[in-house]
Parts: C-alpha cells; structure tokens; sequence
C-alpha cells in the first residue's frame, strides 16, 4: 500500500476518534507533524495538498469540542475583556486586509487572500484550543514528553542527510542537490532532513531543545536530568546543522526568559542543572567549532549588530513607500500561495514585521501590536504569581517562554 494511502487512512482513522476523545485524538497531530513530509517526498510530485491534509484533523477536533470551546470562549471573554476586545478590533482590520488582498490579485484569485487569513486566525483558535484542552498540568509535560520522543526519533533523519545517507524522504521537498546559503567568507549546508525544509527542521530542533530544558529544569540534578540533558544536547546539534541561525537564536531567548522570570524562586538543584546545560549546549558548539568540517555552522551562527536592527525593522519602512500603509493585502507574503497563482507573492521581506506591514497596512499592524502588548502584559502578570493549587509558577513561565522565543524566531524570519 501507497504511503500516501496509509497516511490518508491514518487521517480518517484520527478523524473518527477524534469524535470520542478529541483531547488524546490532539495528540495524533504530533504523528502527523513526524509523517506528513515524508509521505509528501514519497508521492510522485511531491503535491503540496498532502501538507493540509492534518487541516482535516484540526477541522475534526475543533468540532468534536465546540461545545467545550464554545463555553471557554464565554470564559475566556469574561476574564480576559482587554483581549476580546482588541481581537475584535484586529479581527476588523484582517476583513479590511483580505479585501485589499482581493483588490491586488483579483476576485478569481480568492483563494490566495482566503488562505492568508484562515493563517492568521489559526494560531488564534490554537490559543483557545490549548485553554479548553489543558486540564491539569500533568497532562502538559505528556505532552512534552511524547513530542520529545517522536521529534528525538525524526531529527535522526538531519543526522543521516549530513552523513549523505542516500534516501528520497531526506533533504528538501523538491529539490535536488545540496541546499546552500551563501554569507560573507562562508558557504553552509543547509539541512532539512525528514521534514519539508530546513526553516521547518530548524524550528522542531529549536523546540526540542528547550523542552529538554525545561523537563531537565523541572526534575533537577539527577538521572532524569541527565536524560533530559542529553535531549537538550542533540536537539541543539540538530539547531546548529540546520544552518539556521534562528533556531539558536530561539533558544537563547527562551532561556533568557525563563531565568528572568523564575530567578528568584530558582532552586540550588535547578542551578546545578542550568549550569550542566549550558556545559551541554557548549560542548556541542566547541565539538563542531574543533572540525574544519563543521566549524562553518559555528561561525554562521554569529550576527553583526546592523543585521540584527536590519531584521527587526524587517523592511517596514520600505513596504510602506511601495506600496502605501494599506499594504498589498492579505496573501501578499503567505508562505504556500505561490501554489495558488503564477509567479507567487508579493512579499521579499524576510523579518516577521515586513511581512505584517505588506499584508496588513498600518491600520493591521497597530492593531496587531496593540492586541501583542495586551498579551504581554497578561502573561507577565501570571508569571508573577508564585504557585498555586493546581498551577506551578514554573510551568506558565515555561509556556511564556516558548511564546516569546516563537515571537523572537517569527520577527527575525
């Protein structure tokens, strides 16, 4: 049988469980993330569709749960006004983006703006998901857990592509050939391994290693924590092979986050283990940096200070003089919509705010700030709070971390 049958059936198969237990049927999304690139590389053509084909199982969880969500949501409104009410502001300005989008490319075209906002409001519908869904914390370092193993397990695939392990599920979906990224006196390898593309590996590798770091934080000093430490030390090998330095980058920021929110009530055990940590994530830059072979990953990963403001303006001064504070509309810098129409989008900004300026306008990326700064605030008041029954300090700093290293990693590129 087919992968691309297996993988199909294994949809339908999560889709209909779904219907009994959407909370563990969640779960088989983390399958899914593991499968659907390989799959995708074994189908002749390497369709895209087979990438949107978990939307299938996304759709069927949120239905199996509206009536849960639906009663979070009359929840969520109540404690939390100030977010209801700017996501309802923002929510105006992307109706106003995605009819900007169908003025730049065309009413037969509706799809692409249609995908650009569906994109938007994905990561929104997450975010009440995960509300509904987590139930007791315990359930969130499972979670954790088998996401570590089965991402443990794929990031083997990075290792075999770097080896030039001969295979079709390794490299880069639709390409041949090594996948180079040019930059001053050097050339690197980029790798993407079982998944699509090395910005995708990069992100699970970066994502890996701070889990690791915050199961290792949580147990402390002892076996478990040289278990987690030696996950913490591979998915960080994986973030330096990607040539991606956004991936390293995420995991400074998650580390700088959960020291500066936990500090004061960080234990001597935690000390120790932070400290073996970063003796770990050491020894894998000064192991790659001591070979002629590898020591272009450690040098990539340095930054001058120019590229770094360069990346945070992402271009957004620019955008607005070509093409005015309204921007092109939505779809004008969607990853996916050169699928959709011929000669792909709009968008060559690479920072995250770029992107923003040319899809939203001024009017978007206010109300998008604004709607950020609202989050913000909330989430350093929760970390604030010491523990209380049923809801430890560590793990909402975790969580607040993880929210601002995928900021950090999403305004850089």
């Amino acid at each position: 049988m087919a992968p691309l049958a297996l993988y199909l059936a294994f949809i339908g198969a999560s889709c209909a469980y779904a219907q009994m237990n959407w909370r563990r049927a969640w779960l088989l999304v983390l399958v899914c993330a593991v499968v659907q690139d390989p799959v995708r590389k074994l189908t002749p053509g390497s369709p895209v569709w087979i990438s949107f084909v978990v939307v299938a199982l996304y759709a069927a969880i949120l239905f199996a749960a509206r009536r849960t969500l639906l009663a979070h949501l009359r929840e969520f409104g109540r404690r939390f006004p100030a977010i209801e009410t700017v996501f309802t502001i923002f929510l105006f300005t992307l109706l106003a983006a995605a009819s900007n989008g169908l003025v730049t490319f065309g009413v037969a075209n509706w799809k692409v703006p249609l995908v650009s906002f569906v994109t938007y409001l994905v990561p929104l519908t997450a975010i009440l998901l995960g509300y509904a869904w987590l139930q007791r914390e315990e359930t969130m370092y499972r979670f954790f857990g088998i996401y570590a193993a089965l991402t443990s397990i794929a990031l083997i695939g990075s290792m075999l592509e770097y080896l030039r392990f001969d295979s079709p599920v390794l490299g880069m979906v639709s390409f041949e050939g090594d996948y180079i990224r040019h930059l001053p006196g050097i050339q690197v390898r980029l790798l993407a391994g079982i998944y699509r593309g090395p910005d995708v590996m990069a992100w699970h590798a970066g994502m890996l290693t701070v889990i690791a770091v915050a199961m290792a934080m949580r147990n402390g000093f002892g076996q478990r924590m040289l278990l987690w430490g030696g996950v913490a030390g591979w998915g960080f090998l994986n973030c330096m092979l990607a040539g991606r330095r956004k991936a390293i980058y995420f995991v400074v920021v998650f580390g700088v986050v959960l020291l500066w929110r936990y500090i004061r009530q960080i234990s001597f055990a935690q000390i120790v283990t932070a400290l073996a940590l970063l003796a770990v994530l050491g020894g894998v830059i000064r192991h790659l940096g001591s070979k002629e072979e590898t020591d272009v990953y450690t040098r990539s990963a340095g930054t001058s200070h120019a590229e770094i403001a360069q990346r945070l303006e992402g271009g957004v001064m620019q955008t607005f003089r070509q093409f005015g504070l309204m921007g092109a509309g939505l779809g004008a810098a969607t990853q996916g919509v050169h699928h959709l129409i011929e000669g792909g989008n709009l968008g060559w900004q690479e920072g995250g705010l770029g992107k923003i300026a040319v899809e939203l306008g001024l009017p978007g990326m206010v109300a998008r700030m604004v709607l950020g700064w609202v989050v913000l605030r909330l989430l350093l008041r929760l970390t604030s709070i010491g523990d209380v029954q049923g809801s430890s300090h560590f793990l909402r700093v975790v969580l607040f971390a993880l929210a601002a290293a995928n900021v950090a990693g999403f305004i850089a590129s």
